[in-house]
């Protein structure tokens, strides 16, 4: 097979991320799904409920509503600095002014009362609450698409490795998005190498429910993801776009609020290209692009670390037995 030029290659990536972008507008089909099960609609419901309504609505109810009401009237008795008199209105107040400073800490000291009374534990309760109707709406959309998911005999040793297995990915996952956090401050390039850091990994997430219920190793998946770098991005363009330019909070409760359509539409999805295309490929343009390598590198530092931490506890521990012997 002859390899395509640069410019081709180029064009075939732009229609790459075309598809998973357009994939991700499949809202009607998504919906179709959602009407079409009672679990998933009463999941999808409570989603809306707890991120849409609870979480988003009580952080706009505090930033719209909360605060220009503790401005309005606590303004007036403990931020002014000073006043001028009027002498022809009898000594009434005319000019009052406002420190900023002060207003700033009031307002600090507020919004951490906030989040840590209520913000922070409804979010760890949406995290948890989550993940469980997350789960249930992957597998039973994925049942009606694509039929019983696959599952293999659970035995000792195969428990054992899922949850080591487990453990390395929560990790992997954690690099990868202190690394896309960390390389928006790298000056002009650093915000759009942290913007499709997020395309990637919210395709990622919406994916992998699918490739669990099939059966998918995490090393097939990463290698499956990697090989359709261009249109993962497209999937999680729009996603980004609503999610990566609002404050942390915002932006989780955004995510969770759409992520179960997202799940459904990537259920529904056919990534491009379907088939191995290595050969068609330019050389200037890779057909497997390593978006997870950094992130992997620092996972086998971090697991190589520890495992020369706990030989070198076993190694003193031996020592001080033979020393008291």
């Amino acid at each position: 097979m002859e390899s395509l030029s640069f410019t081709e290659t180029l064009k075939l990536c732009l229609e790459y991320f075309w598809c998973g972008f357009t994939d991700a507008f499949a809202w009607p089909s998504g919906l179709i799904t959602i009407y079409g099960s009672e679990t998933i609609k009463n999941r999808t419901l409570r989603c809306f409920l707890l991120n849409g309504v609870i979480f988003l609505g009580s952080i706009l109810f505090f930033n719209h509503i909360t605060l220009p009401t503790l401005h309005f009237f606590l303004g007036k008795s403990f931020f002014a600095l000073n006043y001028r008199e009027d002498e022809n209105n009898n000594g009434d107040v005319s000019d009052i002014q406002y420190s900023p400073l002060i207003t700033k800490i009031l307002d600090t000291i507020v919004a951490l009362t906030y989040q840590l009374l209520w913000v922070y534990p409804i979010f760890v309760l949406s995290f948890v609450l989550n993940a469980i109707w997350y789960q249930e709406i992957a597998d039973k959309a994925f049942r009606m698409h694509c039929g019983q998911p696959i599952n293999s005999r659970r035995t000792y040793p195969s428990i054992l490795n899922v949850i080591a297995g487990e453990i390395y990915r929560a990790l992997l996952f954690m690099n990868y998005l202190i690394v896309a956090t960390l390389v928006y401050v790298i000056p002009v390039i650093g915000p759009i190498v942290s913007f499709m850091y997020f395309c990637w990994i919210y395709a990622y997430y919406s994916f992998e429910y699918k490739w669990i219920n099939q059966g998918w190793s995490l090393e097939r998946r990463i290698g499956y993801f990697e090989e359709r770098w261009s249109y993962f991005a497209g999937f999680g363009f729009l996603f980004t776009v609503i999610t990566f330019f609002v404050d942390q909070f915002l932006s989780a409760g955004v995510f969770a609020l759409f992520f179960p359509l997202y799940i459904i539409m990537a259920i529904n999805a056919h990534p491009m290209p379907r088939n191995d295309e290595s050969a068609r490929f330019s050389s200037l343009i890779p057909y497997r692009l390593p978006v997870f390598w950094v992130a992997n590198k620092l996972n086998n530092r971090i697991i190589g670390g520890l495992h020369k931490g706990q030989r070198r506890l076993s190694f003193n521990k031996i020592k001080s037995q033979e020393k008291v012997q």
